[in-house]
């Protein structure tokens, strides 16, 4: 199987817990999105969109939090191999993403 299969599958997955939870953010998603996630309640929403075509994923997260963020991609579910986007806004309100 490989990598983009494999993270396709882990999303197909998620779509069936979507139907299962529901989004708590109290913000509005900036777009339309095909797919959606409360990852823990209260705390962080994910949305995302699969462009098979250009094989690329867009997403936006909801985090409740006054420190950092990180988001994983992995392939085979564990941190190996994964790839990971760590963001935070410093204190003069900038937002940084790497």
């Amino acid at each position: 199987m490989t990598q983009l299969s494999t993270i396709l599958y882990l999303i197909t997955l998620s779509i069936v817990i979507d139907h299962v939870r529901s989004i708590s953010s109290p913000l509005q998603p900036f777009i339309a999105y095909q797919h959606s996630v409360e990852l823990e309640k209260d705390v962080a929403d994910l949305w995302w969109t699969i462009d098979s075509a250009k094989r690329e994923i867009t997403f936006e997260l909801h985090i409740k939090t006054i420190g950092w963020i990180a988001l994983g991609i992995s392939p085979a579910g564990g941190m190996i191999g994964a790839d990971i986007g760590v963001g935070w806004v410093d204190q003069m309100g900038h937002l940084y993403f790497q």
